[in-house]
């Protein structure tokens, strides 16, 4: 779970070292690490020397592919407006891919499907998109440079997802080395892009949006597809409260025996790898906003690898991320109460200004909400820190109702938090 808000540690720390990432190129990037790691892990995996959870690992790629449709309109059909219906789809094909990280056992052979067609389909339509639209390979070959290494870079990761979406549709068809062989080439030829992308960006500055701009919306018949105005951190807060809400009823459901059990192992790992997200792309970590300098980045990339490895390979590194995850909820409950509520009450009595100052009402309900974010969070993370705390304290069946409605309220307070702070953006976007 993360719920991240203020600047906290940013005035202590020098923007010199701040590298700009665009979110394009971080999803990217966390996609080349996927297909890298899945690549060496599918050698010792046909060789039986690692367990392998087939379904959490396509589930984690639905999801990815989620969140770039959720929070860029990029979706296997092309670059979309970003539109309420985008979105709405985005969430359900993410819930759908978490659900299959969830339950493997159950869900693996409908999320293999649905991978397959989004790889092939994403490969297919890229490769005709790339070289019939006017303004891609056409253009970009004429203009020696960087835009022929991205049209080079385009080519290998289409070309390839075409090959690895055939396989994963009809699986057998070829053997699971070579099949690791294409996984390591297609990440390789990932990074490649990212870079490419990143040097475009740079060396051709355009209008795109960029990773904490609000967007405005646009006027159209139905309020459905309207261009959204969400951010990019509240467009993944969104998908992360609508998780921890769904996380929380799997987890009553489960005591009550009516579901099985769900998989630990990709729950962590997916949570890791959000975090991962929000770090590279926002530099939101621990309930403060950080630079993002490389030490940052690398760290970010480990804790991605790590989460991905979880999904893919169960049993392993899960108590290592409960312990992580644990101790990053912990600090991030202190640290927005610090920095959101008792610093700016200190700051308040030692400072009061000369006239009274009465806070508007939804400024208010921030507040609020961010207070009992801060103790919930923290409530969650000594659970998962301390896993035997809690029960020692309130018995198993007080946890067994505690611990389903404290991730459920999570989930609740993030998507009330990100409705009031855009509420406050598009009012702050008006005034100027």
């Amino acid at each position: 779970m993360k719920q991240e808000s203020g600047q906290g540690l940013q005035p202590y720390i020098t923007k010199k070292t701040e590298i700009d990432l665009s979110f394009e190129v971080v999803i990217l990037v966390i996609g080349g690490v996927f297909f890298l790691l899945f690549g060496v892990l599918l050698f010792l995996i046909t060789k039986e020397m690692l367990p392998y959870t087939e379904g959490s690992m396509y589930g984690l790629f639905v999801v990815l592919v989620s969140i770039q449709a959720i929070t860029m309109g990029k979706t296997p059909f092309g670059d979309l407006l970003r539109s309420w219906f985008v979105v709405v789809i985005g969430i359900v094909t993410a819930m759908t891919g978490t659900l299959a990280i969830f339950y493997p056992e159950h869900l693996g052979s409908m999320i293999r499907l649905l991978a397959g067609l989004i790889v092939l389909i994403t490969g297919a339509l890229g490769l005709i998109q790339l070289f019939t639209a006017k303004d891609k390979a056409q253009a970009w070959l004429k203009v020696p440079g960087i835009l022929q290494h991205l049209t080079v870079a385009c080519i290998l990761v289409y070309g390839i997802e075409v090959v690895l979406g055939i396989v994963t549709l009809f699986p057998g068809i070829m053997p699971d080395q070579v099949t690791a062989v294409f996984c390591l080439i297609i990440g390789a030829s990932i990074f490649f892009l990212a870079w490419s992308i990143h040097k475009v960006q740079h060396k051709y500055p355009g209008e795109d949006e960029k990773t904490n701009q609000l967007e405005t919306p646009s006027h159209t018949r139905f309020c459905l597809f309207q261009k959204t105005s969400l951010t990019m951190g509240n467009a993944i807060s969104t998908y992360q409260g609508c998780l921890m809400i769904l996380l929380g009823f799997l987890i009553f459901f489960s005591i009550l025996g009516i579901l099985p059990s769900f998989n630990a192992d990709g729950q962590l790992g997916l949570l890791l790898v959000l975090t991962s997200l929000q770090l590279l792309a926002l530099g939101q970590f621990v309930g403060s906003t950080v630079t993002r300098s490389w030490p940052i980045v690398i760290f970010g990339i480990l804790c991605a690898g790590v989460g991905i490895f979880s999904c893919i390979v169960p049993g392993i590194v899960s108590e290592v991320i409960q312990s992580i995850l644990g101790l990053q909820n912990l600090v991030t409950g202190v640290m927005i109460l610090v920095t959101q509520i008792v610093a700016p009450t200190l700051y308040g009595i030692k400072h009061p200004p000369e006239e009274a100052v009465t806070l508007p009402p939804i400024i208010k309900r921030l507040l609020f909400i961010l207070m009992i974010t801060g103790l919930v969070t923290i409530i969650f993370g000594i659970n998962m820190f301390m896993p035997v705390l809690l029960p020692n304290l309130i018995g198993m069946i007080g946890v067994a109702i505690l611990l389903p409605l404290l991730v459920i309220v999570i989930g609740i307070l993030m998507l009330l938090t990100v409705s009031i702070t855009q509420k406050l953006e598009q009012g702050a976007l008006s005034a100027s």
